[in-house]
């Protein structure tokens, strides 16, 4: 699998985006719409500027292209994601035609906590280094149905490693469901 090449990479600070309030919960209702299995998309917008940040889904294809983890287990979509490159590619065109950029990547882990996975590490790094130097990572775990925590990852340079910054999740009741 060759990873993708960014069009647009803008410098962005070493922590969490401050992602607003109505996009998280849109991230949360993408991650509940679609579980059991994982759901993965990007956060697109003017880096420092959340009023720009839009959520942007992509269809994960893990069941369609079968993965396997660092370990050589086999995946599907229940425990694993792989964004459509072809959508993907469309998003990454529109940002370079609007000057913006990708803030950062989510994904969920249905009936899993909250955690950068091995391979969710091994699809953001190459060699080492941030395939993708600027974007945060959100991962947000669904358990039954219900988004129960979140948490940013943040690659910090100096450590050469990814930081960990919960997020308060807050998931509807059925009567703001509906």
């Amino acid at each position: 699998m060759i990873p993708p090449v960014p069009l647009r990479v803008e410098s962005v600070p070493a922590h969490a985006p401050e992602l607003p309030p109505d996009r998280l919960a849109e991230i949360i209702r993408h991650a509940e719409s679609g579980y059991p299995d994982e759901v993965c998309g990007m956060v697109a917008g003017i880096p420092g500027k959340p009023e720009s940040y839009r959520v942007r889904r992509v269809r994960n294809i893990a069941d369609a292209q079968p993965q396997r983890d660092p370990g050589g287990q086999s995946r599907t979509a229940r425990t694993a994601y792989l964004m459509d490159p072809r959508e993907q590619l469309r998003i990454l065109q529109e940002l370079d035609a609007t000057a913006e950029s990708v803030i950062a990547f989510y994904h969920s882990h249905p009936d899993h906590a909250a955690y950068f996975s091995a391979m969710d590490r091994e699809h953001a790094l190459l060699r080492g280094e941030p395939i993708w130097p600027g974007p945060s990572y959100l991962v947000v775990s669904v358990v039954q149905g219900r988004a129960r925590s979140a948490v940013w990852f943040t690659w910090d340079s100096a450590r050469r490693d990814f930081c960990a910054e919960s997020v308060a999740v807050s998931s509807p009741s059925a009567e703001e469901r509906e």
